[in-house]
């Protein structure tokens, strides 16, 4: 897969929430573990999921644990 390149193009707290996505908390629930507001949640995911290519949250998990990126 070509996307291990991608690892280096999220922040730190991109990888928090990847990580807490994988978890399986919803948006809220990040919001509130993060102490930010849902959009800013909503809008680090949709960061995410422009820079890794992924159809939905779901794939996002997918792709990160195939190439490593969590585990």
């Amino acid at each position: 897969m070509h996307h291990l390149e991608l690892r280096l193009d999220f922040t730190a707290r991109e990888f928090e929430i990847i990580n807490l996505l994988a978890e399986g908390n919803s948006a809220k629930e990040i919001a509130d573990e993060l102490f930010v507001s849902i959009d800013t949640v909503k809008t680090h995911r949709k960061n995410i999921l422009r820079k890794s290519e992924a159809r939905n949250t779901t794939d996002l998990v997918v792709r990160c644990i195939r190439t490593g990126i969590i585990q």
